[in-house]
């Protein structure tokens, strides 16, 4: 059922992008990175953890399509007792129409699933403006504002749904720094229309990404997760750690 969900939320930002298509532009490329990360330790304790970052944007003149996902694992086994202290996964698809060189309209989507939080799914669907405040070979900054609705599902017992309308405000930040090393940070943040003032989630993530060859690179991920209402005993603040390496395409 939540995967039907996400398929055809991700379905539905690409048929947007049809416009692109349509105006006759050649075809560009899939651009990207795609990255992964593995440990295992074997002694007192038994550990496995695996992670993997995928990310990847195609732009038209007037059109661009983003596309995203992380994953986690982390498992242990000390004495005999198994225990999973990390288990997520989160997915994004958005698309953006410009007007002009800097201002454009968006629709965006993004699943988030945790099973340590006990959060079964949070689906977010919204649209909005932006604005491309910079885009050049070194730097790249957007910003935008705009509406979503928000669902979001607790495995707790008895479970919990909620549903809500939300505004939304956000950024993205890409900058060279240096020749090889590269800064990713985005934040987004999601304020509740109903109801109390001081219920709303963020979002934030910033990477550092540092090439070894022309392709291949390290990285070290933080996302950065507030809910103001999550599942009873859970904390408010989650913030995850993700260290790996990719190839760009």
């Amino acid at each position: 059922m939540n995967c039907h969900r996400l398929i055809s939320v991700l379905m539905g930002v690409l048929a947007l992008a049809g416009a692109g298509f349509a105006q006759g532009t050649p075809n560009p490329k899939w651009t990207g990175q795609i990255s992964g990360g593995w440990t295992s330790t074997r002694g007192n304790s038994i550990t496995d953890s695996l992670s993997a970052s995928i990310s990847a944007e195609k732009r038209w003149e007037m059109d661009r399509i983003s596309l995203g996902a992380d994953y986690a694992n982390e498992r242990q086994t000390v004495g005999g007792v198994k225990t999973t202290s990390a288990d997520w996964w989160r997915a994004m698809g958005k698309y953006d129409y410009f007007f002009d060189a800097q201002w454009y309209g968006f629709g965006n989507a993004r699943y988030e699933s945790d099973k340590i939080a006990l959060l079964d799914y949070r689906l977010t669907l919204g649209a909005g403006l932006g604005y491309q405040l910079m885009d050049n070979d070194r730097t790249s900054l957007s910003l935008e504002a705009g509406l979503a609705h928000q669902t979001e599902e607790f495995n707790t017992t008895p479970g919990t749904r909620n549903d809500q309308v939300t505004g939304q405000a956000g950024y993205k930040l890409t900058h060279q720094i240096v020749d090889t090393v590269k800064l990713i940070h985005d934040l987004t943040y999601y304020p509740s229309l109903e109801g109390r003032v001081s219920d709303y989630y963020l979002t934030t993530s910033g990477e550092l990404r540092a090439n070894f060859t022309e392709t291949m690179f390290s990285s070290f991920k933080a996302i950065l997760n507030h809910d103001a209402t999550p599942a009873a005993g859970q904390a408010q603040t989650d913030t995850k750690y993700i260290v790996s390496v990719g190839v760009t395409f």
